[in-house]
């Protein structure tokens, strides 16, 4: 099964799809320049498939596209920041 992540129209959290259906969201919020994850969730049904993984990578390659500084105040993003060191650089204060 493929994860499809996209911004939401709104521009305040991204969301995953699988299967046609809502399986989690990423929610950030923007401030002096940074952007801070503030909450990632997940759909019961679609634990373990992936789709945190995908939301944060995805969010993790737009900020660096952007070219601006992230706050994992969400403890699932920063965990998942710390278990790929290559994302640790977007990191603010790294």
């Amino acid at each position: 099964m493929q994860v499809e992540v996209k911004l939401s129209p709104g521009g305040d959290l991204f969301e995953a799809e699988m299967e046609g259906k809502h399986a989690g969201q990423l929610e950030f919020t923007r401030h002096e320049g940074l952007i801070i994850y503030t909450h990632t969730e997940v759909e019961p049904e679609f634990e373990g498939n992936g789709v945190g993984g995908a939301l944060v990578r995805t969010a993790l390659d737009a900020a660096r596209a952007e070219g601006v500084k992230v706050v994992p105040r969400c403890p699932f993003v920063k965990t998942w920041i710390e278990r790929h060191p290559d994302y640790a650089d977007l990191v603010k204060g790294s």
